[in-house]
C-alpha cells in the first residue's frame, strides 16, 4: 500500500496553517513530533485551455482546506509503479504491496513536512524533486516522506509537476516547452511566499533530486528564471545533464512532435491544437504512449527557461554558482544488463560509447570477471559518474562549492545480491524511510543515519562536512575524494579514474 507516513497520525491536535486566504488543516505524524500538510495547491489546475500553459497562480480558495490526504499523482504510464512492485518481489513480498496508483491531470500540489510550525528561528527547507524519466514517479512515493527529514530540524516539501505529452512537449501553435519545469518554478515561488508559515526559511532552500529530477534541477541551475528561488542543489545520479542520448533538444523538436501528435487524432487544421486540448487526459496519454513509447522526455532548448543547451551554459561559465552534491550508485545499469553477456558485449558497449569509445576505456574493463559489470561502468561512467566528477570539479574550480559521493551499499542477502546498489538503491538512505519488505540491518540504519547527517548539514550551511562524520573535501579533479557511502561513510579516491580521465580529454 501507500501510507500516508511511516507512522500512524495523531488526530487529537490537528496543526493549522492560515496562508492565502485559506486554512489549511493537516495531521500530526511520529507521536505528534512531525506536522505534515498533504496535497497543497500552488496552482490552478492545468486543465482545459490551461493544458500546455505555464502554471497559473492559485485563485480557487476555500474557507479550510483538508491537507491530511496525498492527491491523485500527475498523469503517468505505470512504469514506476510496476518498477516498484517487481523489486518488492526480489525481496520477497508480493506485487499488491504496492496499491494501483491514481492519477488525473489536476495534480499540481505539494507536501509539506514540518517539525515546528512556529519556530523561533527558522528552518532550512528541502524540496525535493522526483525522478521517473520525466513521463512517471510522483511526489509521494514511499521513500519520499519526509518525517525522518524533518525530525532533524528541517522542512521536506516533495511536488508534483506535468510528465510526458502533458509536461514535456509543444506544438507549432505554442511558443513554449517545459511545462513540467515551469511548475517546478511555480512551486518554488510558492515557497519562497508561504513556507515561513510552516517554519521554514525561505533564505535557505535546497533542491534535491533523483535521476531525471536531478537533470531538471541541472536545467534549472542552467536558467535564470529560477534565479533566488533556491541556494544549493543536491542531484542524486543525474543523467547526463544534456549528453548524448539525453542532450537537450530544442523548441521546433518538441512542436514537431506536438505535430505528429495531433495527426495521431486527426487534427490538423488550423484548429489541432484547442482540439488536442479537447481530448480526454487518460485517452490522450495512452494514444501517446503507443506512439510515443521509447522517447525519453528531457528539458528542451525554448528561448525562455533554457536560452541554450545546458552543456553549453556549463561550457561558458554561465551555471548558477549555488554550492551542489552530486553523485551516483555504484550499480546504475546493472539490472538491465543481460545477465548473459560476454567479451564481445563489452567491446560493443564501448564502440557504442560517445565519450569512451577508444582502445584505452576498452583495456580499462575488458578484463572484469563478469561482463554485465563491465557494460555497467561503461554505461555509467559515460552517463553519470564522469560528468558528475566533471561538472564538480569544474565548479569547484569556479567557487570551491561542490562535492561527489558515490553510494556502494549492497543491502545482505540474495536479493541485495541480485539488485546491487541500483538506480534508486540511496533513496531510502536518504530519506530514512527503509522499506519494511526489504532486507535492512543495522548497518543500513546507521548508513541513512549518515546520509542523511551530511544531506541535512548541506541544507543548514551549504557544506556537508559535519562533526562526527568523515571529512568530505570539495571536489577537484584530476585527484578528487569523494565520499562512499558503503557499509559505512568513507572518504575515498574518485571511482573510475581511467575512464573520467578518457571522458575530461573528450570533452575539452
Amino acid at each position: 500500500m501507500f501510507p500516508h507516513d511511516t507512522f500512524s497520525a495523531v488526530d487529537d491536535a490537528q496543526p493549522q496553517v492560515q496562508l492565502n486566504g485559506e486554512v489549511l488543516a493537516g495531521a500530526y505524524v511520529v507521536n505528534g513530533k512531525v506536522a505534515v500538510f498533504r496535497g497543497v495547491p500552488f496552482a490552478e489546475p492545468p486543465v482545459g485551455t490551461l493544458r500546455w500553459q505555464k502554471p497559473e497562480p492559485l485563485h480557487t480558495k476555500l474557507a479550510e482546506r483538508d491537507a491530511t490526504s496525498f492527491p491523485p499523482a500527475c498523469m503517468q504510464s505505470m512504469r514506476i509503479l510496476d518498477w516498484y512492485r517487481g523489486l518488492a518481489e526480489t525481496f520477497g513480498a508480493t506485487r499488491d504491496v504496492f496499491d494501483d496508483l491514481e492519477i488525473s491531470e489536476d495534480c499540481l500540489y505539494l507536501n509539506i513536512w514540518t517539525p515546528d510550525i512556529d519556530s523561533d528561528e527558522p528552518l532550512p527547507v528541502m524540496v525535493y524533486v522526483h525522478g521517473g524519466s520525466n513521463n512517471s514517479g510522483w511526489a509521494y512515493e514511499p521513500n519520499y516522506h519526509g518525517h525522518a527529514l524533518a525530525e532533524r530540524s528541517v522542512v521536506l516539501v516533495s511536488i508534483a509537476y506535468r510528465m510526458g505529452v502533458f509536461g514535456f512537449f509543444s506544438h507549432p501553435d505554442l511558443d513554449a516547452a517545459n511545462f513540467g519545469l515551469w511548475d517546478q518554478i511555480a512551486a518554488l515561488e510558492w515557497i519562497q511566499k508561504y513556507i515561513g508559515a510552516f517554519g521554514g526559511d525561505p533564505d535557505r532552500v535546497t533542491i534535491f533530486g533523483e535521476s531525471a529530477g536531478a537533470q531538471d534541477i541541472l536545467a534549472l541551475m542552467a536558467s535564470r528564471r529560477a534565479d533566488g528561488l533556491y541556494h544549493s542543489a543536491i542531484m542524486q545520479s543525474n543523467a547526463g545533464f544534456g549528453l548524448g542520448r539525453r542532450a537537450t533538444s530544442l523548441l521546433e523538436d518538441e512542436q514537431q512532435r506536438g505535430a505528429d501528435t495531433a495527426k495521431i487524432f486527426g487534427f490538423e487544421s488550423n484548429h489541432a491544437l484547442s482540439a488536442l486540448r479537447s481530448v480526454p487526459a487518460l485517452e490522450l496519454l495512452q494514444k501517446y504512449e503507443e506512439h510515443f513509447p521509447r522517447y525519453y522526455h528531457s528539458p528542451a532548448t525554448d528561448r525562455q527557461l533554457l536560452t541554450k543547451p545546458i552543456w553549453d551554459v556549463i561550457s561558458d561559465d554561465e551555471l548558477s554558482s549555488v554550492p551542489f552534491i552530486i553523485g551516483n550508485n555504484a550499480d546504475e545499469r546493472y539490472n538491465s544488463t543481460n545477465s548473459g553477456a560476454t567479451r564481445e558485449d563489452i567491446q560493443k558497449a564501448v564502440e557504442s560509447s560517445r565519450f569512451l569509445n577508444v582502445p584505452e576505456a576498452l583495456a580499462a574493463v575488458i578484463d572484469d570477471p563478469d561482463p554485465a559489470n563491465a557494460i555497467d561502468r561503461i554505461g555509467t561512467a559515460s552517463g553519470m559518474q564522469c560528468p558528475s566528477q566533471y561538472l564538480a570539479a569544474h565548479q569547484t574550480a569556479l567557487n570551491n562549492n561542490a562535492w561527489v559521493y558515490y553510494f556502494s551499499r549492497v543491502r545482505d542477502g540474495d536479493a541485495g545480491t541480485e539488485v546491487r546498489a541500483y538506480h534508486g538503491a540511496e533513496l531510502p538512505y536518504a530519506f530514512g524511510t527503509h522499506d519494511p519488505w526489504m532486507t535492512t540491518t543495522d548497518v543500513d540504519w546507521q548508513l541513512a543515519e549518515q546520509m542523511m547527517g551530511y544531506w541535512v548539514q548541506f541544507a543548514k550551511t551549504g557544506d556537508p562536512n559535519v562533526d562526527g562524520l568523515p571529512e568530505w573535501p570539495a571536489f577537484t579533479e584530476p585527484n578528487g575524494w569523494t565520499i562512499d557511502f558503503a557499509s559505512e561513510a568513507t572518504t575515498v579516491a574518485a571511482q573510475e579514474p581511467i575512464l573520467c580521465r578518457i571522458f575530461r580529454e573528450a570533452v575539452n
